[in-house]
């Protein structure tokens, strides 16, 4: 997966979730949708303070990936956005 983050001044962080055909079929793609969604629920604290927009590009492999595998990349991205960007002051 490939994540991209823009700092806002929003409430809370959104999530939004692309996922094209190369990925696989419609099954294929909603399932990884799923996972994702469900990654971002069960890891809320790593972002936590951040405020803006999260966009994850499903790619190939992910529906079909260990959950281990998938915890460990999401926050892998989630640590490096943390490092690298900053919400913006109050």
């Amino acid at each position: 997966m490939v994540v991209f983050a823009r700092a806002g001044d929003g409430e809370v962080c959104r999530l939004g979730i692309t996922a094209s055909r190369k990925t696989g079929g419609a099954v294929v793609r909603n399932r990884a949708r799923r996972r994702v969604r469900e990654l971002f629920r069960a890891h809320r604290e790593l972002l936590s303070g951040w405020r803006g927009d999260l966009v994850v590009n499903v790619r190939q492999g992910c529906a079909g990936a260990a959950w281990d595998e998938l915890v460990e990349d999401f926050a892998r991205c989630l640590t490096k956005l943390r490092r690298g960007a900053h919400p913006p002051a109050s």
